[in-house]
């Protein structure tokens, strides 16, 4: 049996039970289902709705399958999900007892498919029974499936390809910031042959964050990424949620970071890029991280990076 047959079922079994004339106890709650959301694909979210208080409640179906969500798009206009989205033969009456919870999820991408289709945040709110959920904010990502980034630097290019399925939010995070242009002239900070070159730091010294931080998102199974030669992986603090902009290139195999650190992609092109920036000379950095030197003498600097979309050849012109 289904939830809408299982719901159907309640109303009558319990049609003789009286019913609350008002929302006295009624509460409504809203919650993403996914905690990544790209434009094109599910958009699901997690409605409930609770009748806490003495009588049972009697409300329609309809809610459901949507019916009282609106979506509020980043332009300001609000879309409301029609009664047509509820099927004729469904829209009766739904009885509520006290002390229970109606639960049910709904993708709102084929709902709202042009809305849903584009990049940007939306506001999703809930309301019936006479009572309202608090507002749910999602963020619409693009779908960074297949694209690929070429870096300009002062010693080469390198170009990236990206794990999406494996890490979204870390690839998503990395290349908004390179789509913004917030990499254009930063530079490779640290450098350590034989281990990796970081960059991306905003103070050029390993102290600066981008505009947010982002969770950690590293497996230690099979399927897990692993930070090979040419592997691009996520930096942060001692607090592993705490990846903001940084990012660093393996020079060589690091078993040790597997599991610890987010590998979302891999240099595809310019590994020869790679060994000049670990080639540079460096000093040492008082009280930093290495017992080697790890500050390059001469400044290797990000130029630019150029987004390649997918199936477009990322070389020189391409």
């Amino acid at each position: 049996m289904n939830r809408v047959q299982r719901a159907l079922a309640l109303v009558v079994a319990l049609s003789a039970a009286p019913a609350a004339a008002a929302a006295d106890g009624v509460v409504l709650s809203l919650a993403a289902v996914d905690r990544f959301c790209e434009a094109g694909r599910p958009v699901r979210v997690r409605l409930s709705i609770a009748n806490e208080g003495k009588a049972s409640l009697l409300t329609s179906n309809s809610i459901l399958f949507g019916v009282g969500l609106t979506v509020t798009a980043p332009d300001g206009r609000t879309h409301a999900v029609p009664e047509s989205a509820s099927p004729a033969n469904a829209r009766q009456p739904l009885l509520l007892p006290a002390g229970t919870t109606l639960t049910t999820t709904l993708d709102l991408a084929p709902i709202f498919p042009d809305l849903l289709a584009k990049r940007g945040k939306v506001t999703v709110r809930f309301e019936a029974a006479g009572s309202a959920a608090a507002p749910l904010e999602l963020e619409i990502h693009p779908d960074w499936r297949g694209w690929r980034a070429v870096m300009e630097t002062t010693l080469g290019e390198m170009e990236f390809e990206f794990f999406p399925e494996k890490a979204p939010v870390t690839v998503a995070n990395f290349l908004a910031l390179a789509e913004s242009g917030f990499y254009d002239g930063l530079t490779f900070h640290r450098v350590v042959k034989g281990f990796m070159v970081q960059g991306g730091c905003p103070r050029g010294d390993g102290t600066g964050d981008g505009p947010g931080t982002i969770p950690l998102e590293a497996g230690r199974d099979p399927e897990s990424p692993r930070h090979e030669r040419g592997t691009l992986s996520m930096a942060h603090r001692a607090d592993p949620n705490s990846g903001s902009c940084q990012f660093f290139i393996c020079h060589r195999e690091q078993k040790a970071l597997n599991g610890s650190y987010a590998a979302f992609g891999r240099v595809v092109r310019g590994l020869e890029t790679l060994d000049r920036i670990a080639e540079v000379p460096c000093t040492m950095v008082p009280g930093g991280p290495d017992r080697e030197p790890s500050r390059p003498k001469e400044r290797v600097t990000i130029d630019g990076i150029r987004l390649v979309e997918p199936g477009k050849a990322g070389g020189a012109g391409g």
